[in-house]
């Protein structure tokens, strides 16, 4: 059963599902299932006598619910679930819904799992990493597992407190670095046809990550950022890092700067390497994608102002 069916995250884990038995999507919104699954229309927080008879013969739940609803959700979902059934849950924090979640197994004899999927749904399993926190394990929980890797996920093992912690670098600031990123771009007033014409392949890179957020749901990115208990902290190390780069620019020696390129080649250490492969990979693509003519004003501009 997959409380919150509709959205992107729970027909991702529908569908994995879908080999193990009859799936159940249950959501608010109404919908034609996909072919081997069952949707009924619900509040997960407070199940009606049908939603009650489906989770009583649950083998497992997935909530892939939004934090404001998660933690009621399971409270409600676990005390009609049969004792052996696995509760998993996808949200992107683990330390709010942890207690809830744990406590919930414990009284109710459930197996219990934190997932993290660490990629947007419609890409799909291969090749992705996806974070697991066990709450309490047993054999269900490494049955989806299985699962997952059978898929071709790559199954990341950490604690709650790990997770976090993990996240605010993976997402927090990674997604506060683009969003400045493409307001600083903005500031500064270059035609956005140009700048993909001639820009090279680290700036094309991240205009295509800027447009990836930008096109999503903004509801997904502003909860990353509003609800995560490192995002302050986050959006502050990202800060506190520009302020470093400027000193060490404007300094009238090139020692600091050389230290900060120092100071991160020992810090990615024996990664170092592979993720310069990498990149080395991506640009190799971008040479082969097509860009638009300009349309921004290109005529009579003087390289300089004439005395």
């Amino acid at each position: 059963m997959i409380l919150g069916g509709q959205g992107g995250v729970g027909q991702l884990f529908a569908e994995l599902l879908g080999d193990e038995g009859e799936v159940t999507l249950v959501d608010l919104r109404a919908s034609t299932p996909p072919s081997g699954t069952f949707a009924m229309v619900a509040d997960a927080c407070r199940p009606s006598p049908q939603l009650i008879a489906e989770l009583a013969d649950a083998d497992v739940v997935i909530v892939a619910l939004p934090e404001e609803v998660g933690a009621a959700a399971i409270e409600a979902a676990a005390a009609h679930l049969p004792r052996g059934a696995l509760i998993a849950e996808t949200l992107s924090v683990k330390s709010t819904i942890a207690g809830p979640l744990a406590t919930a197994a414990e009284r109710h004899g459930l197996e219990a799992l934190g997932v993290n999927p660490m990629f947007a749904p419609d890409l799909g399993f291969p090749g992705r990493p996806v974070l697991v926190s066990e709450v309490r394990g047993g054999s269900r929980c490494r049955r989806l597992g299985m699962l997952i890797e059978e898929r071709g996920g790559r199954l990341v093992r950490i604690s709650i407190p790990e997770h976090d912690r993990l996240t605010a670098s993976l997402q927090v600031a990674t997604h506060a670095s683009l969003l400045a990123f493409g307001l600083a771009s903005k500031a500064l007033g270059a035609d956005v046809a140009t700048l993909v014409a001639a820009a090279p392949p680290p700036h094309r890179t991240l205009l295509a990550l800027l447009a990836r957020i930008i096109t999503g749901t903004p509801e997904v990115y502003r909860d990353i950022q509003a609800a995560h208990p490192y995002a302050r902290e986050a959006r502050r190390a990202v800060s506190d890092a520009i302020t470093q780069l400027d000193d060490a620019a404007t300094s009238t020696s090139a020692a600091r700067f050389e230290e900060i390129l120092a100071e991160l080649a020992e810090w990615l250490g024996p990664e170092r390497e592979r993720l310069a492969g990498d990149c080395a990979e991506l640009f190799a693509h971008l040479t082969d994608i097509v860009v638009p003519e300009p349309t921004g004003d290109m005529t009579a501009r003087p390289f300089c102002t004439p005395p």
